[in-house]
């Protein structure tokens, strides 16, 4: 890419954001910069100062780079890279923390300028920056990246990818602080079948379902008071602990754990921000679907495209017949070929990945439904009652009966 045309991406996605863009050739100069008029931190005495707060770097890397520096401010690097040679960095920022104005400002002022001549231009160099939250500055710093190189990113893998790198760029509470300051019992007070139903719903990764359930479900039972001076504060608590509970179900699921902790960061702190009850909400369901959409294309990333067709089909169609022949005539293959492909990759034959399914199928509703014994081995397409016991035993070590009884349920 030529400097001009770079020169002119830069140049639109100023005047998209208004935030200061600059570009910095290999050499360590300035090429050029937009933005320029804002006033400057009046700690930055020479360029190094500044190279050095934001850790300017020419060692490689394939994602937006995020820095704090000592001062608050916020900005992104996004490396310009042509066939595997450094060429530059373009450098987005300064912005500060949405959270910091009035007092906290005033203070942070007051906490870094010990003279009290400079107290001023701080102050003004402060007011004059913009204020964005950590998720959408991530977004702001994707969008840049698409445009100079059509890679799509994840806000998830964007952080990770940072840690891994060594910065610190999320100053954020860790939500399970969080919620132990903010309360002793972790509950939702709905109706606990109804909670455990949701999470474990994201824990397999069931998307649809959830939202099905978290949309359209009758009554959900008194919801906790976690704040009795705000509603907003109530709803976000709830969230919190939501998010937290969720990040745990999706873990239990095989989503990577540092990307788990990592969503579960980024939306508490979105939650953080927001400030009316809808919003709020609406940013609750999202993540909460995200955290299930994410173990979902998890599980289907370790196989292949036919076998990941086949494990969609028994999900879909669990509840009736099927056989080794209708999933071969699914995917085209050879059901013999199909069979020795399956358990190659799964670990299971069709048929025991089936009953396995079925039967974790069947623990659900022996968990959040009052079913007969008969009717869920019907449900199920098990030849009888005895059977489904049987098969049930074989992968729990209890019959259904037992495993119902453990739960505190009864039977209809």
């Amino acid at each position: 890419m030529s400097v001009k045309n770079l020169s002119y991406i830069c140049k639109l996605f100023y005047e998209s954001f208004k935030i200061p863009v600059t570009y910095i050739n290999e050499q360590d100069s300035v090429e050029f910069e937009y933005g320029s008029y804002y006033i400057k931190n009046p700690f930055y005495t020479s360029p190094q100062d500044f190279y050095q707060q934001i850790n300017l770097t020419k060692e490689l890397v394939h994602f937006p780079l995020l820095s704090t520096t000592t001062y608050n401010e916020k900005y992104f690097m996004i490396q310009v890279v042509d066939q595997k040679q450094f060429n530059g960095t373009i450098v987005v920022g300064p912005v500060l923390p949405i959270e910091l104005t009035g007092d906290r400002l005033q203070a942070l002022v007051h906490d870094l300028s010990s003279q009290q001549n400079i107290r001023e231009p701080l102050l003004q160099y402060y007011e004059s920056l913009s204020r964005i939250s950590s998720l959408s500055f991530i977004h702001i710093s994707m969008n840049l990246y698409y445009m100079l190189y059509q890679k799509k990113l994840d806000p998830a893998e964007v952080i990770l990818n940072n840690k891994l790198v060594g910065e610190q760029i999320l100053e954020i509470e860790d939500p399970n602080i969080t919620i132990s300051l903010r309360r002793e019992d972790v509950s939702l007070h709905h109706d606990l079948m109804y909670e455990k139903k949701l999470f474990q719903y994201i824990k397999e990764g069931r998307k649809e379902e959830f939202l099905k359930a978290y949309k359209l479900s009758p009554e959900r039972g008194e919801i906790g008071v976690l704040s009795k001076k705000s509603q907003l504060r109530n709803r976000k608590n709830i969230g919190i602990t939501a998010i937290t509970l969720a990040t745990r179900a999706a873990m239990e699921g095989g989503l990577h754990h540092e990307i788990a902790y990592t969503l579960s960061d980024l939306y508490i702190q979105e939650l953080e921000e927001l400030s009316d009850i809808k919003t709020a909400d609406t940013l609750i369901e999202q993540a909460l679907s995200d955290f299930a959409e994410r173990v979902r294309k998890n599980k289907q990333q370790k196989y292949s495209k036919p076998i990941n067709m086949c494990l969609n089909h028994i999900f879909n169609h669990l509840y009736e017949d099927i056989t080794l022949s209708r999933l071969a005539n699914l995917v085209e293959m050879h059901p013999n070929y199909l069979s020795t492909l399956f358990k190659k990759e799964v670990g299971l034959s069709i048929a025991e990945y089936i009953q396995q399914t079925k039967i974790e199928e069947a623990k659900s509703l022996l968990i959040f439904t009052n079913y007969s014994l008969l009717k869920i081995a019907t449900m199920l397409k098990f030849h009888d009652q005895s059977y489904f016991t049987k098969i049930f035993k074989k992968y729990t070590g209890i019959t259904p009966r037992k495993y119902k009884n453990s739960s505190g349920g009864t039977f209809e």
